[in-house]
């Protein structure tokens, strides 16, 4: 997929393809020496995933890099997090190539794709007011005993409220729940 993608992107006379890469270390070697205007990058790579490599770019001093996030996910708070780290735009893995051609362009001349989702009055709520208030003991560290005593709720409750915080979130624990509504700014 990835050497079909490069030779359409090549018979774009717009376009100079410096490479395409499935090894990190050779895509951040090419980086130190030559120059980038947009990355195409998947989000779920063999070697690390595609919000840490962002965070190594930017460490390597490539802040005003134009990054096209490209998923088969397709979830508000992947395009939420990818905003924060500066990606430019976040596109499903079926784009055709007429829409990704078209994005590049948007991208080089210094515009965001914004999916209309995240755009649009929000009709979905992420998490429910019961689990937002769980979150906010979380944040101030309360255990699950004290959370229940706060809430007026059975500590099983509190203990699947949690879990589903940390689902929708797509996280593995309360740590992680914590830092990544910090990061959402959901509390």
């Amino acid at each position: 997929m990835l050497h079909g993608l490069e030779e359409k992107l090549q018979s774009v006379d717009k376009f100079n393809v410096v490479g395409s890469y499935d090894n990190v270390e050779q895509f951040l070697l090419c980086l130190k020496h030559k120059p980038i205007d947009v990355v195409i990058m998947d989000l779920m790579l063999k070697e690390i995933h595609g919000f840490e490599l962002i965070n190594q770019i930017h460490a390597m001093g490539y802040t005003d890099l134009k990054i096209i996030l490209i998923s088969g996910f397709y979830e508000e708070l992947l395009h939420k997090r990818a905003l924060t780290l500066g990606v430019k735009a976040f596109l499903r893995k079926e784009v055709s190539y007429e829409e990704l051609i078209g994005c590049i362009i948007n991208v080089a001349n210094g515009n965001h794709i914004i999916p209309d989702f995240l755009v649009a009055p929000q009709q979905q709520v992420l998490l429910s007011e019961i689990e937002l208030d769980v979150l906010r003991l979380l944040v101030e560290e309360y255990t699950n005993e004290k959370i229940a005593k706060a809430l007026f709720i059975s500590r099983r409750t509190v203990e699947t409220h949690v879990s589903n915080i940390c689902r929708k979130l797509g996280v593995n624990s309360r740590i992680g729940a914590v830092r990544e509504s910090l990061k959402l700014r959901l509390v």
